[in-house]
């Protein structure tokens, strides 16, 4: 379903990653949001805490995290840049007094055992595989994703067959700077070789993907499939699709 009466014409088409082509089997709470609920979905970790810090309860670990987190998100804009995951760690570590020395390596692996679970918790569904083997031949095909740990999100994209159909995969981590910032699309672009105007950029979150695309002046197809209302300071986007498979309503 789309809000523009004209199909899409154009040479390249971009994707978000999480929420939009990759799916978590379970709910993983996006960082903005960082309280009781992400505080669930941290349990799991409590295992390899007591490994790595049997002298700090978990629940301080997490409090320190959440905390952490936080203030990464208020400190984002304008330029938004990315923060590792293993720097998010190791900012945590601090705030609980673990030492200079520890701090650094057990942090990187606290990092990875988190990431290491992310991915298992990630699918694809069948249709979209299906839906980029359609397109790869037909147009460029590019990633753009906020992410803060690069090798994982790569790893995702190999582990479901997906990294054959993308010429250009920029990743928040590797990049340095996230969406809704124009920098990391406007490096997709340039990858891609083409214009904004003959790319379409698709993603699920209002804030990073629709007006982040508005930012860097590309068209933009709103994945909506909850039927969320659009905020009133967002600019509207040129397309809403309520499933993935939708985008072949769009291409002329």
């Amino acid at each position: 379903m789309t809000r523009a009466a004209s199909r899409w014409r154009g040479r390249a088409i971009l994707f978000d990653l999480f929420g939009t082509v990759v799916h978590f089997a379970a709910r993983v709470p996006p960082v903005q949001t960082a309280g009781t609920q992400w505080r669930s979905a941290m349990q799991w970790l409590q295992e390899t805490a007591a490994r790595e810090l049997p002298q700090i309860p978990f629940d301080d670990l997490l409090t320190a995290l959440t905390r952490v987190t936080e203030e990464i998100v208020q400190q984002r804009p304008p330029e938004y840049r990315e923060v590792s995951s293993g720097e998010r760690f190791r900012r945590a570590l601090r705030q609980l007094g673990v030492g200079v020395g520890q701090a650094p390596e057990i942090a990187t692996r606290l990092s990875l055992s988190h990431m290491s679970h992310l991915a298992s918790m990630t699918n694809v569904r069948r249709d979209s595989v299906s839906l980029l083997a359609e397109l790869a031949p037909r147009y460029r095909l590019g990633l753009v994703s906020n992410f803060n740990h690069a090798p994982t999100a790569r790893r995702i994209l190999v582990d479901h067959g997906l990294a054959e159909f993308f010429t250009a995969v920029l990743i928040s981590d590797d990049f340095g700077q996230r969406k809704p910032h124009p920098a990391i699309f406007e490096a997709a672009l340039q990858v891609l070789g083409v214009a904004p105007e003959d790319a379409l950029f698709i993603g699920d979150n209002i804030s990073d993907d629709v007006a982040g695309a508005h930012n860097a002046h590309l068209p933009v197809a709103w994945l909506n499939a909850e039927r969320k209302d659009l905020p009133p300071d967002i600019p509207p986007p040129d397309y809403i699709i309520a499933d993935l498979t939708e985008l072949r309503l769009l291409l002329g």
